[in-house]
């Protein structure tokens, strides 16, 4: 049982750069929608808000019939606002450290739960991954002396091995509403503790093929 207690999915864009005409939370890899992959992986934990704006029906939809009991929260401006104003949206009423995660990851299962362990005792805490995609915010990374990483910057023109991941657990307050991006949001409080996840974000057709052939690798694995 993860000692995170909270998680947020921003699952309210337009998916407007993979142009598929709906929310990235709704494509399927591997035969499930990305959402479903999701909340598989969050089963342990208590309480799950997802922050839906467009096509919501199809998006509740969905995720009522995976799991009833989450909460749906509503970002009516999802069209001109960012990824941070969902997550803040999602916690904003929170007291406790909450997982923010973007709608469109697939995560290998056994990384995904070890940096839910971690969180449970590490907050703040960022995932990293290992740079594919292409267009991935790159993260500087040190170590300390026993092999943890920390973030110490963010760059898009910079590329580094490693690149955000797109999930962080954070404590209360520390999101802004009508915020830039996340990662520009992040970068204020570097050096940040980091933990390697194996996952797979997609922003083009590119990036799906790839992602595709990722989620079949767990399928084969479960």
């Amino acid at each position: 049982m993860p000692l995170v207690k909270n998680a947020v999915i921003a699952a309210a864009g337009l998916g407007s750069r993979l142009g598929h005409g709906k929310p990235k939370c709704l494509v399927e890899v591997a035969g499930k929608p990305i959402l479903e992959w999701q909340l598989r992986l969050l089963d342990d934990v208590e309480d799950i808000r997802i922050v839906v704006g467009y096509m919501e029906q199809d998006v509740v939809r969905l995720a009522l019939s995976l799991r009833p009991d989450v909460v749906i929260v509503r970002n009516p401006a999802f069209r001109s606002t960012t990824t941070q104003q969902s997550y803040w949206l999602g916690g904003r009423y929170l007291k406790d450290p909450c997982v923010y995660m973007d709608g469109d990851i697939i995560f290998d299962p056994a990384s995904f739960h070890a940096f839910l362990d971690r969180a449970g005792k590490v907050c703040p805490l960022i995932a990293i991954a290992a740079s594919k995609t292409e267009q991935a915010v790159f993260a500087e990374t040190i170590q300390d002396g026993n092999g943890d990483f920390k973030v110490s910057a963010f760059s898009r023109s910079n590329k580094t091995p490693w690149e955000w991941a797109n999930i962080a657990c954070l404590p209360a307050g520390m999101l802004q509403e009508n915020g830039g991006d996340v990662f520009s949001r992040l970068a204020g409080f570097t050096p940040l503790n980091a933990q390697c996840v194996e996952c797979f974000e997609f922003d083009t057709d590119a990036d799906l093929v790839q992602a595709e052939k990722f989620g079949q690798k767990i399928r084969s694995q479960s």
